[in-house]
Order: structure tokens, then C-alpha cells, then sequence
């Protein structure tokens, strides 16, 4: 189980300016309903003594919302440290493409470091550099806080150099996957990484390297958050075709 703490009063202020200001997606999705999207805060103010929060909307959330009674919102959210946030509210105000939305009393962070895991999109490579050598690990799996992978053309020299690295970080890593949003290929870059685990599995005789995201910058967390729930929607669709 999740060990769940409570943020509330001032904290979810701090929290929320913060959130708008690293420009951290948030997942939204209109409870009774199969709508969901991602947005952003874009702005913050207090109007008798209650705070709110401006979002904008994609214009099916309307279609979604006209026949149900009352809109409540639940957001998530993976922050900074790589930890999951949830809450739910409801709405104020709404225009044709902004909604204010209501301060929740209070947020959820589970602070399980446990992360969703999905296939990782065919093609999607992992680089990193140890002693001008460049390793290249083809990546099997991804979540917002690592990958796993299979080293390709792994030398012995190459594996030596590997073994004499642990358990020090790896920094300026490459995490570049096929997309398409633009009919190419997007790249994230991972200022410091560690390797957890490095085994050859028993059953491929393949060198399998676990990878830990340490340290990102901001508008690079946004860019693997946006994706990753991306690649998640794209998941969740498929395996649901297979279901009986």
C-alpha cells in the first residue's frame, strides 16, 4: 500500500504556484464521465477568500459535462521528485475555452516511488556516455521515474568500463523516441541517471540495464510527463481491444 499524505491550507498554494510556474501537465478527467485531457494552470487568483485556478479545455469537455449533474474534476499529476498527486474539485467559472476551477481542501501525494510502467514505443533508445564510449540501451519498458532496457553491442572492454562506473551517476543521458507528433523522432534529455540493476537475462542471454531518472529539468519533466500520458492513453486503448 501507498504510504498517502495530506497537503492542505497554505501548502497547496505553494504547490499550485509552482506547478504553474515549471509548467507541469496535469491529468484531467470529469468524474462520471470517460472524458480526460492534459492542461496546465495558467494562472492563479483569489476572489472572497477562496483561491482558483484557470485551465483550458478542449470543447468536447462541454459535450461531456452538459448532462451531468454537478461537474467535479479529478486532476493527477507526477511533480518534481517523480511522485504521483491527486485531487478532486469542482468548477467556477466557465468561458468557451477556460474554466476557474476551484483550490481542493486537499491533495493526495503517494509517496510509493512505484511508478506506471507501459511498453515503451518501438525504437526508443537510451544513450549515455562513459569514458567517450557511447552505450546504446534499445528500451523495453518506460515510466516517469526510469526505463528498462537490452545494451546493444556490448564489447567486453565496454562492459568493463560499465562495471567500473557503478554505482556512480551517469550525467547528460539521451532518452530519444520515435513520435508522432511530428513524424520523427523527439528527445528528452536526463541531466543525472543511475543504474540499479544490470543482469543478463537467463532467457535471452541479453545484457538488461535498469535506469533511475535522478535529476531533470523542468521543461524536459514536461516534455517525458506529456508523452509518457500519451503513450499510457495509447496502452490502455489497445490492451482494452484484447480484453473478453
Amino acid at each position: 500500500m501507498a504510504n498517502i499524505e495530506k497537503i492542505q491550507g497554505s501548502a497547496v498554494l505553494k504547490l499550485f504556484k509552482e506547478l504553474q510556474q515549471d509548467g507541469i501537465p496535469l491529468k484531467m478527467q470529469l468524474i462520471n464521465s470517460e472524458y480526460e485531457q492534459l492542461t496546465y494552470i495558467a494562472k492563479i487568483r483569489k476572489w472572497k477568500k477562496t483561491h482558483y485556478f484557470l485551465i483550458e479545455y478542449h470543447e468536447n469537455f462541454r459535450i461531456a459535462a452538459e448532462d451531468l449533474d454537478g461537474w467535479r474534476i479529478r486532476f493527477e499529476f507526477a511533480y518534481k521528485d517523480n511522485i504521483n498527486y491527486a485531487f478532486e474539485t469542482g468548477t467556477d467559472q466557465i468561458s468557451p475555452k477556460t474554466i476557474w476551477i476551484r483550490f481542493p481542501e486537499i491533495v493526495y501525494r503517494y509517496q510509493r516511488r512505484g511508478h506506471f510502467r507501459i511498453e515503451a514505443p518501438h525504437g526508443t533508445r537510451l544513450y549515455f556516455n562513459i569514458n567517450d564510449i557511447r552505450y546504446n540501451l534499445l528500451v523495453i519498458n518506460i515510466s516517469l521515474g526510469g526505463t528498462l532496457g537490452v545494451l546493444v553491442s556490448l564489447t567486453k572492454n565496454m562492459e568493463l568500463e560499465l562495471q567500473k562506473k557503478l554505482p556512480q551517476m551517469l550525467e547528460h543521458v539521451e532518452l530519444i523516441f520515435p513520435t508522432k507528433i511530428d513524424s520523427g523522432q523527439s528527445k528528452v534529455n536526463i541531466r543525472q541517471c543511475r543504474i540499479k540493476r544490470q543482469q543478463i537475462n537467463p532467457q535471452t542471454q541479453r545484457h538488461e540495464c535498469a535506469i533511475e531518472f535522478k535529476e531533470i529539468a523542468a521543461d524536459q519533466q514536461k516534455k517525458l510527463t506529456t508523452l509518457f500520458y500519451q503513450w499510457q492513453r495509447e496502452y490502455l486503448k489497445k490492451r482494452s481491444l484484447f480484453k473478453v
